[in-house]
């Protein structure tokens, strides 16, 4: 007879090998897949993350000169607000002038931070307003952050997705069984995911591709996903000098206001909401007059 630890070893095992069966290869992002499951060396992932800082440095070396106290505000990630505010004083400074390259600039170490899962990205939503303005601000990070989102996407699936199946089993097991269960209205559980902050976008960005979320699905619903709380954010910061801290910003009234539309997207995917719409359209397809009546 065996023993229960044997029973559980056995168990653990199994649920790890089932994690990685429920990847549907006949999804549109199974072209994305090297072929039998084979990743990237990781050196790969090494050598992405130097080369962005690489040029992130060489960006900065290019920067009109700066006294030293500036210098040191610009190269410290974001950590609180009074960061963000204290950068926003100095790029301020240089944004009309030197306006592409503190563009480039902030383009690219948006798309570093996203990327690479690391935080600070949400304050420079709100520095983007104070230095691009509401219309360009919003479609600019929009942009960068998809983009980012969709590397991250894309180191998981060809570098690390082993790694993220033994690292997170259980959270991966209760994803990727909601992500069956929606997988006919996938665009719409995306652009609610991103819309309502139930699970951390690094964990959206690096699950999906192991569940065959086909990469356009996943990049037009976290283009369109995150653009609300992105609009809030870079409104926000038109003001930043006067806000104190994020909650000014991101209080209860406007997590609710997410949630309603994250809900208002998932509806329709709900089966009594599709049956009463399939319903519907069979009743109004009865009921439309023979042409041949009137031939």
């Amino acid at each position: 007879m065996d023993s229960p630890l044997k029973l559980d070893s056995s168990e653990a095992r199994l649920r790890r090998e089932n994690i990685g069966s429920l990847t549907v290869n006949s999804s549109p992002a199974s072209k994305f897949k090297p072929k039998q499951g084979k990743t990237v060396h990781i050196s790969v992932l090494f050598f992405i993350f130097g080369a962005f800082l690489f040029t992130i440095v060489l960006l900065f070396l290019n920067f009109p000169p700066l006294e030293r106290e500036q210098a040191e505000i610009l190269l410290r990630l974001p950590r609180k607000f009074q960061d963000v505010k204290a950068m926003g004083e100095v790029l301020t400074l240089y944004t009309e002038e030197y306006y592409f390259i503190v563009l480039v600039t902030f383009c690219l170490v948006y798309l570093f931070l996203q990327t690479f899962s690391i935080p600070g990205s949400i304050f420079l939503s709100f520095l983007a307003g104070a230095l691009f303005g509401l219309p360009v601000g919003v479609l600019l990070v929009t942009s960068v952050a998809t983009m980012g989102a969709t590397l991250c996407y894309l180191i998981s699936l060809f570098i690390v997705r082993k790694l993220v199946k033994r690292l997170l089993p259980d959270k991966l097991e209760l994803f990727g069984a909601q992500i069956n269960k929606h997988r006919q209205s996938l665009l719409n559980y995306i652009f609610f995911l991103r819309v309502t902050p139930l699970l951390p976008n690094w964990f959206i960005n690096l699950a999906s591709p192991i569940f065959g979320v086909p990469v356009s699905t996943f990049m037009i619903g976290t283009f369109f996903g995150i653009m609300p709380a992105t609009f809030v954010a870079v409104r926000a910061g038109l003001t930043l000098q006067q806000l104190e801290s994020p909650s000014d910003v991101l209080n209860l009234s406007t997590i609710l206001t997410l949630f309603g539309l994250g809900f208002l997207a998932i509806i329709p995917t709900l089966d009594p909401v599709k049956r009463r719409v399939d319903a519907f359209l069979n009743k109004a397809a009865d009921a439309a007059p023979d042409p041949k009546v009137y031939e």
